[in-house]
């Protein structure tokens, strides 16, 4: 058995839909200011691997630098003359034998460097040493130049 329902019983209140418009109405502000802070967030976490990274490509840049300055001063491996072999970072590499040596060396953080000695001029050495981290993909580069 069907029951039947009459239109002319229900009332209407002109109050009626303001609680469901109250509750869209806090529910829109909330979304829209939770999705500003994530968008913040997001931003500063962004922005602090950027930190790291070029903290990491500078240190990478120190230490080639440091690396070729040791080397030069200590036996003059960078000699224009013979070519020889200086280890750094526990890597081996052969420079020498011409005004300009260049090495690579990578790191065990992720980093890297290229380190380019210059010594065409006889009255000066320049040491151009550039840190990436990471080695590859997109990346943060720092570079150091010493001369004396």
């Amino acid at each position: 058995m069907m029951k039947k329902f009459s239109i002319s019983n229900l009332r209407f209140s002109i109050n009626g839909g303001f609680t469901l418009l109250l509750a869209v109405l806090f529910v829109s502000a909330f979304l829209a200011l939770s999705l500003g802070l994530s968008n913040l967030i997001i931003g500063q976490i962004q922005l602090s691997g950027t930190g790291r990274d070029s903290q990491s490509a500078f240190f990478a840049a120190d230490s080639g630098a440091e690396c070729a300055v040791y080397w030069d001063r200590s036996s003059g491996s960078f000699s224009t003359s013979s070519p020889s072999t200086i280890t750094c970072a526990g890597e081996s590499r052969p420079v020498g034998g011409a005004p300009t040596s260049s090495f690579d060396l990578n790191f065990s953080n992720g980093s890297c460097v290229s380190v380019v000695v210059d010594k065409s001029s006889p009255s000066e050495t320049i040491i151009t040493s550039i840190g990436h981290s990471p080695c590859n993909g997109r990346k943060v580069e720092r570079g150091l130049e010493v001369r004396y």
